[in-house]
C-alpha cells in the first residue's frame, strides 16, 4: 500500500478531526451531567471492558466511548451512536477509533478549554504511537481503509480479532492515566 493511499494532507485531515469533534460535541450538548466524574467507575478494568465491548461489536471507537462516557453522565446507548462514525478511522482510514473516542473522553474529562484538552490528547498521541508506531487505522491494520473492500480485507485477513482489540486496550490503558 503506498504511503500517500492512506495519508490526507494535513489542512484537510485537521478541518476533517476538527468537524468531526465539534459535531460530537454539538450532539453531545445538554447530555451531559457535569456533576458526574470519572471515580463513577473506578475500581472497574474498563480497558479489558472495552477490548472485549470490542469483540462482541466490532466497532472501536463505540467500544472506548461506551465505557467511559458513563462517568460523565452520558448513557452508553447515546455514546454509541455519537461514536459509530469514528470506527474505521473515520470510515476513510484516518485516525483509529479508538483513539478519536480517546480524544473525546478527554474532552469529558478536561474541556472544554483547549489549553487543558489539547496537551492531553498530545501526550495520549505519543503513548499511543510509541506502543503502536502510528495512529491511523490504515498503517495499524496494513489495509487501506478507505478502498471500498477495504474493511473487507481486514476481516478477511482477521484483523478485527488479532490487532484492534489490542488498540483498543491500549487505548483504555492510556486514558486510565489520563483522567
Amino acid at each position: 500500500m503506498k504511503k500517500e493511499e492512506v495519508n490526507a494532507p494535513i489542512s484537510r485531515r485537521a478541518m476533517l478531526k476538527g468537524s468531526l469533534c465539534l459535531g460530537v460535541c454539538l450532539a453531545a450538548q445538554g447530555a451531559l451531567n457535569v456533576e458526574a466524574s470519572a471515580e463513577a467507575a473506578q475500581g472497574t478494568d474498563r480497558p479489558e471492558a472495552a477490548r472485549k465491548h470490542f469483540l462482541k461489536s466490532t466497532n472501536c471507537s463505540q467500544a472506548i466511548l461506551e465505557n467511559y462516557a458513563p462517568a460523565y453522565g452520558i448513557k452508553p446507548e447515546l455514546a454509541c451512536r455519537l461514536a459509530t462514525g469514528f470506527a474505521g478511522g473515520m470510515t476513510i482510514g484516518h485516525e483509529c477509533g479508538a483513539v478519536t473516542a480517546a480524544y473525546m473522553v478527554l474532552g469529558l474529562a478536561h474541556g472544554p478549554q483547549e489549553r487543558k484538552v489539547f496537551p492531553k490528547v498530545e501526550a495520549f498521541n505519543k503513548e499511543f504511537k510509541a506502543r503502536h508506531g502510528e495512529l491511523g487505522c490504515s498503517q495499524l491494520l496494513g489495509v487501506n481503509m478507505a478502498a471500498k473492500d477495504g474493511m473487507k480485507e481486514a476481516k478477511r485477513k482477521g484483523l478485527f480479532k488479532t490487532r484492534c482489540p489490542n488498540y483498543v486496550k491500549s487505548a483504555g490503558e492510556i486514558l486510565e492515566k489520563m483522567i
